[in-house]
């Protein structure tokens, strides 16, 4: 009887250690019996390490619903569907996104819900997809883990050129520069007073530059005014020469209209010179003796008239007698 008590005792014992236990599992993990939720699908076109069945949803980080279902799609071997369920009261809009994260170094997969913004449309299931479909992406951990064979890969060749840089020659080679700039450095030094004179030198010449620059400034400055001056003068000179030109132009024009005109005047004058050579040169020539012997006769009666006035106008008066007052 006793015995019997003893196992009734240990049994209750048990059953509500196992319900204090339920109801605590229930209690720290958040778990609401009577939360709705909507049914998702994710596809993902990589693989799906460390996701499984159960594996928490999270927007943003905050715990949203779980995965109810991952599977091969049969139509294409290349695609992961992934059933989720999400909370009825969390709002998926159109232009969120799922992503694949690892929770720290234990590797185990949860979906991230990224995106979302409060003027966009809630993501509603349409007639050819009863189950809406969140886009996926890929996150920045699984592009590393894709990237990671063309890493590893360069990784070997540069490990390899080091190899090869850090051989016995380059090593001796590398001695042999150390030793070169040992000696340079040291000659550097030993030659220190007239590197500095050097640099001296180039100093004063900067400084010599710098002057003479400032002197040529207003050298320039005139030189400036000068050719503007001269363009000044060229565009006068332009502008005389086309005046120039123009008045030239209408002398042309005048010249060219007055030798036609000569033209003209010499046309009619042709028939009178043709006429005056033919038979006017000769009566002219014959004006001009006759001419020349009136002159001569004039010429010869002046004369008389000069020496002797009285005998030209009384004659010869020998034989005369003159008379007696």
């Amino acid at each position: 009887m006793d015995t019997r008590a003893s196992y009734v005792t240990v049994g209750a014992f048990a059953i509500v250690l196992f319900v204090g236990g339920l109801f605590l599992a229930i209690w720290f993990g958040g778990v609401r019996l009577d939360q709705e939720t909507r049914p998702f699908l994710i596809e993902f076109q990589g693989a799906v390490d460390g996701l499984s069945t159960g594996s928490p949803v999270r927007y943003r980080g905050v715990p949203v619903g779980t995965v109810s279902d991952i599977r091969i799609d049969p139509e294409n071997v290349e695609v992961i569907r992934v059933d989720i369920e999400v909370d009825a009261e969390v709002p998926i809009k159109k232009d969120m996104y799922a992503v694949l994260q690892a929770q720290g170094l234990t590797g185990i997969g949860f979906i991230q819900i990224e995106g979302g913004t409060a003027d966009a449309e809630e993501l509603e299931p349409t007639g050819d997809r009863p189950v809406p479909r969140i886009p996926a992406r890929s996150s920045a951990l699984s592009k590393v883990f894709e990237t990671a064979p063309q890493i590893a890969d360069r990784l070997v060749v540069v490990i390899a050129r080091i190899e090869e840089f850090l051989s016995e020659e380059n090593e001796q080679n590398f001695r042999m520069l150390l030793a070169n700039l040992a000696t340079v450095s040291t000659t550097v030094a030993d030659r220190s007073d007239e590197i500095e004179a050097v640099i001296s030198g180039a100093a004063a010449s900067v400084e010599d530059l710098r002057q003479a620059a400032a002197e040529v400034g207003p050298l320039m400055q005139e030189a400036s005014a000068t050719l503007a001056t001269v363009r000044g003068t060229a565009v006068g000179l332009d502008n005389e020469v086309a005046a120039l030109s123009g008045s030239l132009a209408k002398a042309g024009d005048r010249i060219a209209s007055t030798a036609g005109e000569l033209e003209g005047m010499l046309a009619d004058a042709r028939p009178g010179m043709k006429d005056f050579t033919n038979t006017g040169l000769y009566e002219l020539t014959q004006f001009l003796v006759e001419a020349r012997f009136l002159v001569s006769n004039i010429d010869r009666v002046l004369r008389q008239i000069d020496r002797d006035p009285s005998q030209f106008l009384f004659g010869d008066r020998d034989g005369q007698v003159e008379a007696e007052q």
